[in-house]
């Protein structure tokens, strides 16, 4: 982890210097989910980063790439797990997403050869500055709930939690001044 943080930091620093702060900013993201897979056994489809828009209305993906700019969510709308998260400020893990009224439409973007509906979420706020600036998502997806995997724990909330802290700061610190 603490390669990770130099790493990020380093290319943080570089934001000012870049003539494309938005494909840095996206590349550290990159990072994050990359290192995010590694340490909680997920694919790369199955790491979400929402982070608020500029404005302060709507969640937008920074992450998955392909869902950057496909749309957004608004920070009032109720059967969203990302926003009700973001709104409460505290982390959870939803075992049986199919079950939950949530925003499917992303769900449908093909990210895989062969996509298959999330299962399994721990969903956490990503906080920087005392202030909710959006939330990370690890995801378990598959066929059925078994396909999926185990359910997620009180344990891995907290760890998934403890990792968006630490990343958190430069994400914050990379994130181009409109999103």
């Amino acid at each position: 982890m603490k390669d990770l943080l130099e790493i990020l930091g380093a290319m943080a620093g570089k934001r000012r210097e870049v003539p494309n702060p938005t494909e840095l900013f996206l590349d550290i993201v990159d990072r994050v989910v990359k290192a995010a897979c590694g340490e909680f056994g997920a694919k790369n489809d199955e790491v979400a980063i929402l982070l608020l828009t500029t404005d302060g209305k709507h969640l937008s993906f920074a992450a998955p790439r392909k869902l950057v700019g496909l749309g957004t969510i608004p920070i009032t709308k109720r059967d969203s797990i990302a926003v009700n998260v973001f709104n409460k400020g505290v982390g959870e893990a939803t075992n049986n997403v199919p079950m939950v009224k949530h925003v499917t439409f992303f769900e449908s973007v093909r990210l895989r050869d062969r996509p298959a509906p999330i299962q399994k979420m721990v969903t956490v706020p990503i906080v920087h500055d005392g202030k909710t600036i959006g939330v990370g998502q690890v995801s378990r997806k598959g066929e059925t709930a078994l396909d999926a995997g185990p359910d997620f724990s009180t344990a891995d909330v907290r760890k998934v939690q403890t990792f968006f802290q630490a990343v958190g700061p430069f994400i914050a610190e990379a994130r181009p001044d409109k999103f």
